[in-house]
């Protein structure tokens, strides 16, 4: 599995457990505050992990642009 395909599947995993704490919510009590401080720290741990590896992928391909471009010149 690519790096990309992993990075997607672990948002898909956040959004689905993000789903889930609301879900969970009682509207009559308001929900568990303990349990979406959890979620939402989930959610936030895997968005760097993500940014990260988009950061890695769009250094990258600028790399490979660049070395396209040099080969395309010559």
């Amino acid at each position: 599995m690519s790096r990309l395909a992993a990075a997607r599947e672990k948002l898909v995993k956040a959004v689905t457990r993000l789903e889930a704490a609301m879900d969970g919510l009682d509207s009559s009590e308001g929900g568990d505050p303990a349990l979406l401080r959890r979620e939402l720290a989930a959610v936030k741990r895997d968005h760097a992990k993500l940014a990260a590896v988009a950061e890695q992928v769009d250094a990258r391909l600028d790399r490979t642009i660049g070395r396209l471009s040099m080969v395309l010149e010559s």
